[in-house]
């Protein structure tokens, strides 16, 4: 056996599940509780991992609309309920592993290792508490079940979504999305800025497509040119190779400095005077926990299209339709500073950087942990 205070599920399907596991484990691990990260699907069966995972990325890559569609009819009718049903294939192996950790409490981050779960307790008859973590800034009924025992969320129509779906609104907990520390929230631009070998005299544009860089930086790339001002543009493509690739060979008027995947990113984010890219609910969170304005293209369809929309009717973000759009929007941003100090205080009403710390100190209200300090005390006693 061995003792866990809790288990968080994610599922490698997009990176920002898996970031907010790791926020959780963090702030878990700050207050002296022992946690586990688990990669649902990954874990119970690799061969499903494997289809889903690649599924996922194919739809995005060539037919997004067609996920959005399924995202907006979800909304209406519940299909996503044949995640149950495939938790059935799971249960066993999944409750094996919860015996095995004797913990006190679940935790999800991803609506699929939600629904799994669910079945879980349902069939088991689990007495084990099991709270959800969105991570996105809007609900989705997909997340919805009666064994779950909580609710995080940032979304800010919670009265609404529990009268929608007869939900007592005790079970949500406005939070925000859980994010790791960031330590260069505390030093300003320009020092971040000389702390990577950036100019710190330049303005500077982060362009990131998340995780897979689905976004097209080449085309973004040129159309930047059309300012007149020298920039200076900080390209993360994520494990996208040849997107890479192509923007090291791009002559562009403006200072370009590309890389892939990188443990940096928040710095490079702090650093910025603005983030363009599309609307990840972790890439978002982190923006606004950086005070860097967000000019957004191409969410994906569905969740991302809902951030987006989130955070324009707050003014923390301005949406580029096309691509020709991008350098007047940029301008406009940057170049005026009355507009830029107005959306830096927009995102200061609705950031949270500390949205972990909150979801935890909820759950250990809850839940009798047992810290790692004082077993390893009464051990030497």
């Amino acid at each position: 056996m061995i003792n866990c205070n809790t288990l968080i599920f994610s599922a490698s399907i997009g990176n920002g599940h898996n970031q907010a596991a790791k926020a959780l484990q963090e702030e878990f691990e700050k207050n002296g509780y022992t946690c586990e990260i688990i990669d649902t699907f990954k874990l119970v069966s690799p061969a499903f991992h494997k289809v889903v995972l690649e599924s996922y990325l194919q739809i995005l890559k060539f037919s997004p609309i067609v996920w959005g569609k399924l995202y907006q009819h979800t909304e209406e009718h519940p299909w996503f309920l044949i995640m149950d049903q495939f938790g059935t294939f799971f249960t066993e192996r999944l409750y094996s592993i919860i015996q095995k950790h004797k913990c006190k409490s679940l935790i999800s981050v991803h609506p699929f290792s939600t629904a799994i779960l669910s079945k879980l307790k349902r069939k088991k008859n689990l007495d084990i508490p099991l709270y959800t973590v969105i991570t996105d800034f809007v609900m989705h009924p997909a997340y919805i079940r009666n064994e779950v025992d909580g609710y995080f969320t940032a979304s800010d129509h919670l009265d609404y979504f529990a009268n929608l779906y007869n939900i007592p609104i005790s079970k949500f907990y406005s939070t925000g999305i859980p994010i790791c520390s960031i330590p260069a929230l505390k030093k300003p631009k320009w020092k971040v800025k000389y702390e990577l070998q950036l100019d710190p005299e330049k303005k500077t544009i982060l362009i990131a497509g998340g995780a897979i860089g689905l976004t097209k930086f080449t085309k973004i790339l040129k159309t930047l040119n059309a300012i007149e001002d020298k920039l200076q543009l900080v390209c993360i493509t994520g494990h996208n190779k040849k997107a890479k690739a192509k923007i090291e060979q791009l002559e562009s008027k403006h200072e370009i400095i590309s890389t892939g995947f990188t443990n940096r990113f928040t710095d490079y984010l702090r650093a910025s005077d603005v983030i363009l890219s599309k609307a990840g609910g972790l890439t978002m969170a982190e923006s606004l926990a950086c005070e860097t304005p967000i000019l957004i293209h191409q969410p994906v369809p569905g969740h991302e299209e809902q951030n987006a929309q989130y955070l324009m009717n707050y003014g923390a973000a301005v949406k580029a339709e096309i691509c020709e759009e991008i350098p007047v929007i940029l301008e406009h941003i940057l170049f005026n500073e009355r507009y830029y100090e107005a959306m830096v205080q927009n995102i200061k009403k609705i950031q949270n950087p500390y949205a972990a710390k909150e979801i935890i100190s909820e759950i250990s209200k809850s839940v009798n942990y047992k810290k790692e300090a004082t077993t390893n005390q009464q051990s030497h006693d």
